[in-house]
C-alpha cells in the first residue's frame, strides 16, 4: 500500500473514517463502562489507541504529501487562527469566574451535571478551535492567491 500512489484527499477521508470509529469505540466504551468487566474495558483502551496511532500515521502520510503551499497554510491557520480563537474563550472564562452563579448552557444533549459542564466546555473549546483554524486558513490562501 505505497503512499506515492494515493492522493492527499484520499488519506484525509480515511482519518475522517478512522475518527468515526474511534469516536463511536469512544461512545460505546463510556455508555457502558459502568456494566463493562475488567478486560472489555482493556480492549477498549487498546483499540482507541490503535485507532489513535492509526490516525497518526494517516495524519502524518498526509502531511508528506501535500505541497509546501499547503504545509504553511495549515501551519499558519493553526497558529493564528487557533491564538485568535481563544481569545473569546479567555473573555467567556474571565466573566464565568466573575459570575460564579451565572447560567451556564449546556451542549445540546447533555445533562446539567459536572460531566455535562466538562463536556459542554471541551466542545466550545474545539469547535471555537476549528473555527478559528478554519477562517485562518480560508483568509490564508485567499490572500496568497491574489
Amino acid at each position: 500500500m505505497g503512499g506515492a500512489h494515493t492522493a492527499p484527499w484520499q488519506w484525509l477521508i480515511a482519518l475522517v473514517v478512522v475518527s468515526a470509529l474511534l469516536g463511536g469505540v469512544l461512545a460505546v466504551a463510556s455508555n457502558a463502562a459502568p456494566g463493562l468487566g475488567l478486560g472489555a474495558l482493556i480492549l477498549a483502551v487498546v483499540l482507541v489507541i490503535a485507532l489513535a496511532a492509526l490516525g497518526g500515521w494517516l495524519i502524518s502520510i498526509y502531511w508528506h504529501q501535500i505541497d509546501e503551499a499547503a504545509r504553511e497554510a495549515h501551519k499558519w491557520a493553526w497558529y493564528w487562527g487557533g491564538n485568535v480563537a481563544l481569545l473569546p474563550l479567555m473573555m467567556g472564562l474571565a466573566v464565568l469566574l466573575q459570575t460564579p452563579d451565572a447560567a451556564v448552557p449546556l451542549w445540546p444533549g447533555l445533562e446539567a451535571n459536572p460531566a455535562g459542564y466538562v463536556a459542554t466546555g471541551g466542545m466550545a473549546v474545539i469547535s471555537t478551535l476549528l473555527i478559528g483554524y478554519a477562517l485562518a486558513w480560508l483568509y490564508w490562501w485567499l490572500w496568497k492567491s491574489r
